[in-house]
């Protein structure tokens, strides 16, 4: 298919279905890094959040907050200090 555009003429595409699609798709990117993380410290109890967010290819600040919300849902927690300590996932 192709298209002619002058002057005088212009096509418009509208999609019906718009509704939710951003928030479904950024809901589904999450819960996919989240069960990449939770994998990734059954993997490597000791896996640094740096590590984390270089394998997952976000930013530290991004792993931050996955962590904290994984904390917060209880689905991981922190044995010892930043140094030294390690994750525990909780099943």
């Amino acid at each position: 298919m192709s298209f002619s555009f002058s002057d005088a003429f212009w096509i418009t595409f509208k999609s019906n279905i718009t509704e939710g699609v951003t928030k479904n798709v950024t809901e589904n990117v999450t819960e996919n890094r989240d069960q990449s993380i939770l994998k990734l410290i059954r993997t490597n109890k000791h896996i640094s959040t740096t590590e984390l967010s270089q394998t997952l290819n976000v930013s530290r600040r991004t792993i931050a907050r996955d962590i904290e919300k994984l904390k917060k849902n209880r689905e991981i927690i922190r044995i010892g200090p930043d140094k030294g300590g390690y994750w525990e996932v909780i099943e």
